[in-house]
C-alpha cells in the first residue's frame, strides 16, 4: 500500500514543485474569470466575441504546451544525470519549435481569423448582435495577435527551468504578470483614471502587456543567474542540435503534441457546437470552463511535478525509484480531484 501512496518524503518533493506551479495556475485562471466578468460588464456581445477568439488562441496554447511537454520529457532526463548540454539542446529544440508554430499560428489567425471566428456565428440571435460580436471579435484578435511571440518564448523558458527544479522564479513571474493584466484590465476597460474606456481593446492590450512582463523577468533572471542555469550559457550561439537526439524529440514528442492538439481542437469543436444555440450559449459555457480550470489546477499541478520527478530520477539512472514514483503518480492525483468536486457544485 505504501508503494501506492507513497511516504512523507515523496510528497515533499511533489508538493515542493507542485506548489508553486498550482499558486502561479490558480491565481492565473482566478484573475481570468474576473477578466470575463469584466469583459461581461461591457456587454454580452463583447463577452462573445473574446471568448471566441480566446477559443482559438487555446488551441495555439495547448499546441506549444504539446511541443514543450515532448521536448521536456529528455530535458528533465538530462538534469537528472547532471548533462548540462542535453538540456541546453532541449533548450534549443523547443525554442525553434515555438518559433515555427507561433509563425504558423500567427499567419493563420491574420488571414483567416475573420473566418474562424465566423464560424461560431451562425447561430440563433439578431444580425446586428451577430455582426457586433464579429466585430468585437477582430478587434480583440489583432492584438492578442501581438501576445504570441512572449507567450510562446516564456513558455519556452519556464517548462526548461521547472525541469530544473527552479518553479519558484516563474511562479513570482506569473503572479507578477496576473496583478499588471488585473489592474490594466480595469483601467483599460473601463477608462479609469483618465485612461479612455477601450472595452474589448483594453482587455487584449493589458493581457499582451502582461504577457511581456511575466517573459522579461523569466528570461531577464534566467541570463543572470547562469550558474543555477548553465543550460543557458551559450544557447544561442549556434543552433545545433544532435540529429539523433532530434529524432528522439519527434518520434516520442509527436503523439503526445498530436493529442494535446486535437484535444484543444475537439473543445473549439463542442464551442462551435454550442454557439448554435445563441450568443449567450457561447458566454455561458465560457464561463463555466474559467471556473472549471480553477480547480482543475491542483491536480494538473501534482502531474506536471511527479512527471519532471520521474524523468529526472531517469535521467540519474534510478530506475526503480522512477517506477516506484510512476505508480504513486497514478494515485496522487484522485484526492485533490475529489476535493474539487466537492467544491464544484457551489
Amino acid at each position: 500500500m505504501r508503494q501506492l501512496i507513497g511516504n512523507k518524503k515523496f510528497y515533499q518533493r511533489v508538493l515542493l514543485i507542485a506548489v508553486p506551479i498550482m499558486i502561479q495556475n490558480g491565481i492565473t485562471n482566478f484573475v481570468s474569470l474576473l477578466d470575463n466578468i469584466m469583459v461581461g460588464m461591457v456587454g454580452t456581445e463583447q463577452m462573445t466575441g473574446v471568448a471566441i477568439v480566446n477559443q482559438l488562441l487555446f488551441v495555439y496554447n495547448i499546441s506549444i504546451f504539446g511541443v514543450i511537454s515532448g521536448a521536456g520529457i529528455f530535458g528533465a532526463q538530462f538534469f537528472g544525470g547532471g548533462n548540462h548540454d542535453g538540456v541546453r539542446h532541449t533548450f534549443r529544440f523547443k525554442m525553434i519549435a515555438s518559433l515555427i508554430l507561433t509563425a504558423a499560428a500567427a499567419t493563420l489567425l491574420l488571414f483567416q481569423g475573420e473566418g474562424l471566428i465566423t464560424m461560431y456565428l451562425h447561430g440563433e440571435g439578431n444580425e446586428a448582435a451577430l455582426g457586433l460580436a464579429l466585430g468585437q471579435g477582430k478587434k480583440y484578435l489583432a492584438v492578442m495577435l501581438l501576445g504570441l511571440l512572449p507567450f510562446g518564448v516564456e513558455q519556452v523558458y519556464t517548462s526548461t527551468l521547472r525541469e530544473c527544479a527552479e518553479t519558484v522564479i516563474p511562479m513570482k513571474a506569473g503572479i507578477a504578470a496576473v496583478f499588471v493584466n488585473l489592474v490594466l484590465n480595469y483601467i483599460l476597460i473601463f477608462g479609469k483614471f483618465g485612461a479612455p474606456a477601450l472595452g474589448v481593446v483594453g482587455a487584449a492590450v493589458a493581457t499582451v502587456i502582461s504577457r511581456y512582463v511575466e517573459a522579461s523577468i523569466v528570461i531577464i533572471w534566467t541570463h543572470r543567474h547562469t550558474r543555477r542555469n548553465p543550460f543557458i550559457a551559450g544557447a544561442y550561439r549556434s543552433f545545433y542540435i544532435p540529429a539523433g537526439l532530434v529524432k528522439s524529440i519527434v518520434v516520442k514528442g509527436t503523439p503526445l503534441m498530436i493529442n494535446e492538439a486535437l484535444w484543444a481542437v475537439g473543445m473549439a469543436a463542442i464551442m462551435q457546437c454550442y454557439s448554435l444555440r445563441g450568443l449567450e450559449a457561447v458566454a455561458g459555457l465560457n464561463i463555466s470552463s474559467t471556473i472549471g480550470n480553477v480547480f482543475n489546477v491542483v491536480y494538473l499541478a501534482f502531474g506536471n511535478a511527479v512527471s519532471i520527478i520521474v524523468g529526472q530520477l531517469l535521467g540519474a539512472g534510478k530506475m526503480k525509484e522512477a517506477r516506484e514514483t510512476d505508480t504513486k503518480r497514478s494515485r496522487s492525483p484522485w484526492r485533490p480531484a475529489s476535493a474539487s468536486e466537492r467544491f464544484w457544485p457551489f
